[in-house]
């Protein structure tokens, strides 16, 4: 799983998973969500959403600096991740990087670098190999593509949306996955949904029955999912505006403060 390393701080929403080479913890898909791991997850993002109605939001990371490294060209169209940091008031920077660490010979010293400059650093689309070298030299939280929709974070994002269009999240709620359980996005999903106490059908295409169901994830045509709460499908807007707030759950959790 995407690595995500805890520094000092509050309490840590995200389970922690010993690693080898690094001081920090990282997030990883070989385990499940530990208990009660989703629900502490929603718990600070609906805290974060309420937050920003007020403004309190943005003295969050008053002074801390995040560096996006992408393997193209940045575009004109604000990341999620970007955005989400913005708006607890941290400075972002985005740079071209070199994606390949064969062309790469001094990266472990430019990755320390980096963590002198930056108090983390998120590595978008570069290759998984890139991602460990930089997470083992930068002695600050490393992720890997935090605002993408392959991310766990959207995952988790999305079942906040299902959960806050539901009366209630008990065995009587059934949620009809539609598509491959096994990636990554998918795993992390199921696994928060039956924590959470969700009644769960898988079904590889979607069935005429469906539509009858409480709610329905139709992830056939990934990265895109869609949503749906009896019957409706569910606004982007809203889903956005959690996955916002799932994001910054995890800026929060892993970038050390003051």
């Amino acid at each position: 799983m995407t690595p995500i390393k805890p520094g000092a701080g509050e309490s840590h929403t995200v389970a922690p998973v010993k690693a080898a080479h690094s001081p920090f913890p990282t997030w990883s898909l070989d385990e499940p969500l530990a208990a009660g791991q989703a629900a502490a997850v929603f718990e600070t993002a609906r805290r974060l959403r309420a937050d920003s109605q007020t403004g309190e939001a943005r003295k969050a990371l008053h002074g801390k600096n995040l560096v996006l490294l992408l393997a193209a060209p940045p575009g004109r169209q604000i990341s999620p991740l970007h955005r989400a940091a913005e708006d607890l008031g941290a400075r972002v920077a985005e740079v071209r990087f070199e994606a390949d660490a064969s062309e790469q010979p001094d990266i472990g010293a430019l990755a320390r670098l980096l963590g002198r400059m930056y108090d983390a650093i998120d590595c978008d689309t570069l290759p998984p190999s890139t991602v460990q070298r930089i997470e083992m030299e930068a002695s600050v939280p490393v992720y890997a593509g935090l605002g993408r929709d392959d991310h766990p974070a959207k995952a988790l994002a999305d079942l906040l949306t299902l959960c806050e269009h539901a009366s209630t999240a008990d065995s009587q709620t059934t949620l009809l996955f539609i598509g491959d359980p096994q990636p990554w996005r998918s795993s992390i999903f199921l696994s928060a949904a039956r924590q959470l106490g969700f009644s769960l059908q898988l079904a590889e295409t979607r069935r005429p029955e469906a539509k009858e169901l409480p709610y329905v994830v139709d992830a056939t045509h990934p990265p895109e999912w869609s949503l749906y709460a009896q019957g409706r499908l569910i606004e982007e807007a809203f889903r956005s505006e959690n996955h916002r707030c799932v994001i910054q759950t995890v800026l929060l959790d892993t970038i050390p403060r003051a």
